[in-house]
């Protein structure tokens, strides 16, 4: 095994890792945390399979070995970004339903039907076989056009996610945005890396999302213990300050406006979130 494999497993395995310790973490705390840890702990879990997958994958020696573990990423892999848009929308605030669940996990769920059986129909990959100039466990692959629909939706669940974090930025507290950037970097970096394998500017033959994910999962792990994500959410805190029956207008040092509550916008219709930044004596 070359020294450029070894680094690839290694940052995979720790992808991995790191996956699976937030995982059983949350797990094991569920109880102390709200609601929302159930929904990153699928998320989690699903990084985890995806990226032992590719590590075992890459220790292959035959097609028929780097076959099955591809199915066992497929396990792992297309559930894990709509498990993270499930997370990052009750994060915002948006309840979510059954119905969500099972909508967003009908195309992982044909996509793993797809790769268990792609030998029958080539749906999902047109060729997938050992590449003829590296050996195994590099692979040599062409997409079908399931392929390109499940590659669609993996890529809008992400970025969805990115965007709804980032559109609950202006709204958030300084203390509270060390939580959002984790989740912005935690759907952006593979959508980057993703983009970057499928141009072709990554070497042939391997999969670099797993191996970019433990930057995902380091953000998470460091937001957890220093933000106190799960337990303290903004979502929690404007539950809270929209409950108020007194109107709460809020400013900073400057005397500008940061916040205002349902009742201070019951009393006084013109208050708009544009407004926010706006020195108060100009409102």
């Amino acid at each position: 095994m070359n020294l450029d494999l070894t680094a690839c497993i290694t940052l995979i395995c720790t992808s991995g890792v790191l996956n699976l310790y937030l995982c059983f973490y949350v797990f094991i705390k569920r109880h102390h945390y709200s609601n929302i840890a159930h929904l990153f702990i699928l998320h989690t879990g699903f990084t985890a399979i995806y990226c032992m997958g590719a590590a075992f994958s890459l220790l292959s020696v035959n097609l028929e070995e780097m076959k099955f573990w591809t199915g066992i990423q497929y396990v792992g892999m297309p559930f894990s970004p709509p498990a993270g848009l499930l997370f990052v929308m009750q994060y915002v605030g948006i309840k979510v339903r059954k119905k969500h669940i099972f909508a967003l996990f009908v195309i992982p769920f044909i996509s793993l039907i797809m790769v268990a059986t792609n030998d029958w129909h080539h749906l999902h990959y047109r060729v997938f076989e050992i590449d003829p100039v590296l050996g195994a466990p590099y692979v040599h692959q062409e997409i079908g056009p399931w392929y390109t629909i499940h590659g669609m939706f993996i890529f809008s669940s992400m970025f969805v996610a990115f965007l709804l974090a980032v559109y609950r930025w202006k709204e958030t507290a300084k203390a509270y945005r060390l939580q959002l950037i984790a989740l912005m970097v935690g759907q952006l970096v593979p959508i980057f890396t993703a983009f970057v394998y499928l141009m072709g500017f990554t070497p042939q033959g391997i999969d670099p999302v797993p191996m970019v994910l433990w930057i995902s999962s380091f953000l998470y792990l460091w937001s957890i213990n220093s933000s106190r994500m799960f337990t303290v959410m903004p979502v929690a805190k404007d539950a809270i300050f929209n409950s108020i029956n007194d109107g709460v207008i809020v400013l900073d040092e400057a005397y500008r406006l940061i916040e205002f509550n349902l009742a201070s916008k019951n009393m006084f219709p013109q208050l708009k979130k544009a407004m926010f930044g706006k020195r108060f004596a100009d409102i």
